[in-house]
Parts: C-alpha cells; sequence; structure tokens
C-alpha cells in the first residue's frame, strides 16, 4: 500500500451555545469575518499583496449520520469506525440507499498506511488523511466532563485509512458483521490484528440518529498549492427542532503528490493553533464527535 497521504484535516469543536444566538448561518459568518479572518490575515499576505482568505459559507448541505459497531463494541475496540450517511431528503423515501463508510484511524502512520481496505461495489472511493485535532486528552476524574488541555496548545494526529461505498442498500439483513464483511471484505482480518476478536453473525446497532448540517465555501491559501478548504458542521440530536448538541470547524487541505511544503504546513499549524486560542468558541468538554455518535457503551453518550 502507498504512504502518501491524499490530505490533511484540522478539527476544532466549537461550544454549541454561540449557536443559540442566532441561526447558524448568521453565526457561521460572524465567526468568519469576526474571528477566522482576522486570525488569517496574521499570516500575512500573499504573492501581489493579496489576501489568504475567500469566499464564505453559502453551500448548505443536509444528512441524516447513524454510526453502526456491535454490542460488544467490536469495530471501536480495532480502531474502526462504522458510518452510515442519507440525504436529508431521502431520509423518508422508500429504497433509498445510503453512503457507507468504514475507517481505520489510529496514530500510527504505517500500521494505516499498510492497511489493505477493498470494499465491494461500483462506487467505491478509498483514501488515506491525516487528522488534526488539538493536543488535549478527556479529564481521568471519572466523575468530571471536560478535557485537559496543556498551557501551550499544539496539535496530536492520527492517520485514516477511509473507504466510502456511495449506494448501498442498507437493511437489517445486511446489519451484520457477515453482511459488513460482503461490503468490505478484509474487516475481519484487520480486527483480527487488534486485542479485538472477530464473532460471526453478530447484529450491528446504530448509534443516536444525528441530523447534520454542513456549510461550506470559505478557504485559505497556505501557498500557491496548498488551499485550507472550511466545513462547520453542526450536530443535532433528537427531534428536528432541538439546539445543536456538536459544533466542528474544520479545514481540510489537499496534498501535492502526498507533500504539504514545509512553509505551508508551518502556516496551517499557527493558524491551528490560534484558533484553538479563542477561548469563548471553543468547547472544552469534549474531544470527539464521533465518540458522542457510537452506541450506547462504545463511546461518550451526550447527557
Amino acid at each position: 500500500m502507498r504512504h502518501e497521504l491524499d490530505a490533511r484535516e484540522y478539527k476544532l469543536l466549537l461550544n454549541p451555545q454561540r449557536f443559540l444566538e442566532a441561526p447558524p448561518d448568521t453565526v457561521a459568518e460572524i465567526f468568519w469575518d469576526e474571528h477566522l479572518k482576522p486570525l488569517i490575515r496574521r499570516l500575512g499576505l500573499r504573492n501581489g499583496n493579496e489576501p489568504r482568505h475567500a469566499g464564505r459559507f453559502d453551500k448548505r448541505t443536509e444528512r441524516i449520520v447513524r454510526y453502526w459497531d456491535t454490542p460488544d463494541c467490536f469495530l471501536t475496540r480495532a480502531d474502526l469506525a462504522l458510518r452510515e450517511r442519507l440525504p436529508a431528503e431521502d431520509e423518508a423515501r422508500p429504497g433509498a440507499r445510503s453512503k457507507i463508510t468504514l475507517k481505520l484511524r489510529m496514530p500510527d502512520l504505517f500500521v494505516v498506511a499498510s492497511t489493505d481496505l477493498p470494499g465491494t461495489g461500483g462506487k467505491v472511493d478509498t483514501t488515506f488523511e491525516e487528522d488534526i485535532a488539538p493536543l488535549e486528552v478527556d479529564d481521568p476524574k471519572p466523575t468530571q466532563r471536560g478535557v485537559v488541555v496543556p498551557e501551550k496548545r499544539s496539535i496530536r494526529s492520527r492517520f485514516a485509512r477511509s473507504t466510502t461505498l456511495k449506494k448501498v442498500e442498507w437493511t437489517t439483513s445486511s446489519q451484520t458483521l457477515a453482511g459488513l464483511k460482503l461490503l468490505f471484505p478484509t474487516v475481519l482480518d484487520i480486527a483480527a490484528g487488534s486485542d479485538a476478536r472477530p464473532a460471526t453473525e453478530t447484529a450491528l446497532i446504530s448509534g443516536p440518529k444525528i441530523r447534520e448540517l454542513v456549510l461550506e465555501g470559505p478557504s485559505v491559501r497556505f501557498s500557491a498549492d496548498i488551499v485550507g478548504e472550511f466545513a462547520l458542521t453542526l450536530w443535532y440530536f433528537g427531534s428536528d427542532h432541538v439546539p445543536s448538541t456538536v459544533v466542528e470547524i474544520s479545514f481540510k487541505c489537499a496534498t501535492v503528490g502526498g507533500d504539504m511544503p514545509g512553509k505551508a504546513a508551518r502556516r496551517a499549524f499557527d493558524l491551528f493553533v490560534a484558533m484553538q486560542e479563542l477561548d469563548a468558541w471553543v468547547n472544552t468538554e469534549h474531544s470527539s464527535k464521533t465518540s458522542l455518535a457510537l452506541p450506547k457503551g462504545c463511546g461518550r453518550p451526550v447527557e
């Protein structure tokens, strides 16, 4: 397997309370104009005295999202995550087909890079990316909720091999480990390489139903060839009318032949660290949005 990264994505959880003050599109524009743009300006102008930022949050996507695992968290224990996405407008349509993604994510680049994760079917997309988050850990005190961050903000990296099947009949009969193996033939081999041990014909169960709103459009140019594309993701648990529970701001940079030049990487690092210092906007209660979406017992449920 090749080791060149397709992209690097920087992800930061935001305080969902800030998104109760106005519609999310409005808050997104305020956050972009009053906070992100000033941080980007600190990176200096491009050659020709052009600004590095461009665009606005003018692209909107709504989806229904669920994460799946076995009752004993077989996939989670093997550093695997199984996600189902369905366009919101298709939720009530009979026969609607889902987009199913299986992802192996862990801190070891070479383990992930050498993992074979094929999918079956005509529309298959496999990527190898670096997920970058703030350097932080969950509070070790069992009675506390929150994360612990160092005084000097930094990053932590995990590497992800993801395979997405774009149109899958995700019916009850296919929601077993055996059915999952038909879609992703190496899944049990990957899991067997961890402390987990595969079980046969085990049913898969889903985490909570999530309505996902994604706002996209702005970008930041770190160099002539490296551009960060911003996305603001809001998760709504339960009914369509509840406040958002999880909000994440991210920017993704496609690499050039697997490479990200040092100056561009430094600018991206500096921007991401500066974003972490927007204290009133940053979420200090959770360290991972995926852990909130997993089936009961496999993650950290929303309370």
